[in-house]
């Protein structure tokens, strides 16, 4: 995973697929109040809603929050099988992935190198609801710059030895039907930052992300940390499930809104330029229009 360029807030892209209807739901799948149904919605196509969903790997969220969260949404049976089939083929793609990055953690140990779990499977127990919730495709790992080699040889010893699509990508096949690989990106950068020092120092304040079921504990990035990584990417390459992150650890980590005790880098900035852009009535503007910060009526879960 390459560091994205430094993005400017008043060059920043937008989302894709941003055109009515769908932008709607979209906004609603990346808003985490799980009340809040927008007027619109009602009248959007289903057909056009779901396939704005798979095209932004938000289809497991919309299946969560139709089958749980909308007691009246009018579903047919067969779309009520499929919606269930989609979030438990998932939550059975995250527990491998998850499984496999024990794993490779646990080795890493062992070499003594310190690694952070970044992106989709460290949010996905962190900031979602149960079930398998954050759809991803890769396993993300952090580690110093010092540290990559070793990593590689770490990950060639556990059987990660195809090539990936990335020069620090490494795969491998599971003989699992449903997934039948596994692929594996070692970083040795943040999204909002590619000094080593400042790599050293998120590495070691790593937090441990509780385990699934019993399982064994991961670790991944500060809220603090992971909150500016995420705001950076965001502005870099906006991304529908990026914006249901930043959302998410924003609401979480208040204290590091704009305006607040501790300036924010330029990337993490423009990317609260891009969540007040899609999700205004969550994150409110202050008089000056430069800063954002959660607006009422959320809670961290």
């Amino acid at each position: 995973m390459n560091a994205p360029a430094t993005p400017s807030p008043a060059t920043l892209p937008v989302l894709p697929g941003a055109a009515e209807p769908a932008s709607t739901a979209l906004r609603w799948l990346c808003d985490p109040r799980p009340g809040i149904v927008p007027t619109l919605l009602a009248s959007a196509p289903l057909g056009a809603v779901l396939e704005a969903a798979i095209d932004t790997k938000l289809v497991c969220l919309l299946a969560n929050r139709l089958l749980h969260d909308r007691p009246d949404a009018d579903l047919s049976r067969p779309m009520h099988s499929f919606l269930g089939q989609t979030v438990r083929a998932n939550a059975l793609h995250n527990r491998l992935h998850r499984g496999e990055t024990v794993r490779i953690v646990r080795e890493l140990a062992h070499h003594a190198v310190p690694v952070a779990v970044l992106n989709g499977l460290a949010y996905d127990t962190a900031l979602y609801p149960p079930g398998g919730l954050r759809q991803f495709t890769d396993i993300d790992l952090l580690v110093s710059t010092a540290d990559q080699d070793t990593a590689l040889e770490v990950l060639a010893e556990l059987g990660f030895t195809e090539p990936g699509r990335g020069a620090h990508t490494r795969r491998r096949s599971t003989g699992d039907a449903l997934t039948p690989t596994v692929s594996v990106d070692i970083a040795t950068n943040l999204g909002h930052t590619a000094d080593s020092a400042d790599v050293q120092a998120a590495l070691a304040r790593t937090e441990t992300e509780g385990g699934v079921d019993g399982g064994e504990e991961l670790p991944v990035l500060a809220r603090a940390d992971a909150l500016l990584h995420a705001l950076a990417r965001l502005a870099a390459r906006p991304r529908w499930s990026g914006l249901a992150d930043a959302a998410r650890l924003a609401l979480a980590t208040p204290d590091l809104s704009p305006g607040a005790r501790a300036p924010l880098p330029e990337t993490a900035r423009a990317g609260w330029a891009v969540l007040r852009t899609h999700l205004s009535d969550l994150f409110t503007s202050t008089s000056s229009g430069t800063d954002a910060r959660p607006g009422r009526g959320e809670a961290a879960r």
